[in-house]
């Protein structure tokens, strides 16, 4: 696994196919938040994420967060990211300005390796782009007290491998939603769509 293979894997990757296979990634819990969102659009604002590609140990892996126990995604398994700013010019910057801040790893545009279709959030008025890198190696890690409770490396062969449907609380109701494991964390909601749609672009790990 290289930059160059990745690259191949993004200009060969099959776009018409994402809808299809977000939407079988749906929970229940989504699925009524994103019906009262298209009988009733509201503007969502724009954000971006960084799924950082490295190899350890002859595997692949990434970088995930669990953020602080503030906000609205509070506690949750995330990637490292956050909304745009007035000076951000794309998505591309968006995702790389916010690994800095979060984590503190410096990745350049020249690392990029390509975009996954964008997630709307209706729940938190977000639209996320996931934009995906790969480096030869991670540069030191430095987490932001205020935004990141823990900086997790996932083997992404692992992760891949615990998917399942498993039961999550929300506002005191349970639902049942498709989800990976990390740790002792379940990843689910937009994080577990993002990783399924990188899962199909890079197939077997």
């Amino acid at each position: 696994m290289n930059h160059s293979f990745l690259i191949s894997k993004f200009n060969s990757y099959n776009h018409a196919e994402a809808e299809r296979r977000a939407s079988t990634m749906l929970s229940d819990f989504q699925r009524m938040y994103f019906a009262q969102y298209y009988a009733n659009p509201f503007p969502l604002r724009k954000s971006a994420v960084l799924i950082l590609l490295f190899v350890r140990d002859g595997r692949l892996k990434t970088i995930m967060i669990e953020r602080t126990d503030v906000g609205v995604h509070a506690g949750q398994v995330s990637f490292p990211g956050g909304k745009a700013e007035p000076a951000d010019s794309d998505s591309i910057d968006t995702a790389l300005r916010e690994t800095v801040e979060e984590i503190g790893i410096v990745v350049g545009r020249s690392d990029v390796v390509g975009e996954l279709p964008s997630v709307k959030v209706p729940v938190s008025k977000f639209e996320i782009s996931p934009v995906v890198a790969f480096v030869e190696e991670v540069g030191d890690i430095v987490r932001s007290e205020n935004e990141v409770k823990r900086v997790l490396e996932v083997d992404l062969e692992d992760l891949k491998a615990s998917f399942s449907t498993r039961p999550v609380t929300v506002a005191g109701k349970q639902y049942e939603v498709p989800s990976y494991v990390c740790g002792s964390s379940v990843v689910w909601g937009a994080s577990a769509m993002i990783l399924a749609e990188l899962f199909a672009v890079v197939g077997e790990l």
